[in-house]
């Protein structure tokens, strides 16, 4: 057995080192020694214990635990476990620093800086201020996220639990970051609250429902086109026209309108893309005019965006 280099936040390891008697008296027993720096140094957690009696064999190679006391016992870090064996003639060998315990029962810590977000977004381009810290000595490990339309950690969650940085091994994470590409693209239309999920080496880990949410809304708004064209010759302007727009997510923050003297955008741009007022909220259903006295004389094609 070396030193355990995968860092434990409970007990029920097993650990091979073995003992052996050849001269004939057979193995009485064997105990073990618990301290928090090598050579038997540092703080003491247990002393020399009995941890197997009553051997009776000439070799003992059972993997073995140390035992929930002892574990309980372990300062938080790397504890130096050293052995040494009797036999029944009273002869003993000892072997300091058999291996090393390195222990983390303390959770990840997660500090939520990030207030929702209540931008709209149609792109990934966010970054949110959220930070990780383990003081428990394993350093962390990664952090994962999962959204859900629904506040309150309730589902359907679209993503699920999923990794969003990995491979961090520090002792803190404070760096603003982005959703994962993969994960922004499960997100559903309109408010999603994300949860946060960060572990350790230790395998510890720890939760925040909720921490923050974003908006996301990648649709284009509506254009609905209730009006054919005006086959009537006009010689005044205020004319209304019936096309509306909509949308059920972001919401509308203008439209505008341009006339051309060819269709498709062709021809003479008579009126360069022009503000309609009042265009707001989820729809937009009023008529609105044009500038009539800037059209050509003629046909002139509308269009609208």
């Amino acid at each position: 057995q070396f030193g355990d280099d995968s860092w434990k936040s409970s007990s029920g390891t097993v650990y091979n080192v073995d003992f052996g008697d050849s001269g004939g008296s057979l193995l009485s027993k064997f105990q073990i020694k618990i301290a928090t720096g090598p050579g038997q140094t540092g703080t003491i957690i247990s002393d020399w214990t009995d941890h197997a009696a009553g051997i009776n064999a000439a070799a003992y190679t059972t993997d073995w635990e140390l035992g929930l006391a002892n574990w309980n016992a372990l300062a938080g870090g790397i504890n130096y476990v050293s052995v040494r064996a009797y036999d029944n003639a009273g002869s003993v060998q000892t072997l300091a620093d058999a291996f090393y315990v390195k222990k983390d029962t303390q959770p990840p810590a997660i500090t939520d800086n990030q207030a929702g977000d209540d931008a709209w977004r149609k792109d990934n381009t966010a970054l949110y201020n959220i930070d990780f810290a383990d003081a428990g000595g394993s350093l962390l490990s990664k952090f994962q996220v999962r959204a859900s339309t629904n506040p309150g950690g309730a589902g359907p969650f679209s993503p699920d639990w999923t990794d969003n940085v990995t491979g961090i091994n520090a002792s803190s994470y404070s760096s603003d970051w982005p959703l994962a590409t993969g994960n922004w693209s499960l997100l559903l239309s309109g408010t999603n609250y994300i949860s946060v999920l960060v572990y350790d080496n230790a395998g510890s880990s720890t939760a925040l429902t909720d921490a923050f949410y974003v908006k996301k809304d990648t649709s284009a708004p509506q254009v609905i086109d209730n009006q054919s064209g005006a086959d009537t010759w006009r010689k005044f302007g205020g004319t209304v026209y019936n096309v509306d727009f909509k949308d059920g997510e972001a919401g509308l923050s203008g439209a505008k309108y341009s006339a051309w003297t060819g269709p498709g955008l062709s021809g003479v741009n008579k009126i360069a893309w022009t503000d309609i007022p009042a265009v707001s909220g989820s729809s937009f259903a009023a008529g609105w005019t044009v500038d009539f006295t800037l059209l050509a004389q003629g046909t002139n094609y509308i269009s609208v965006q």
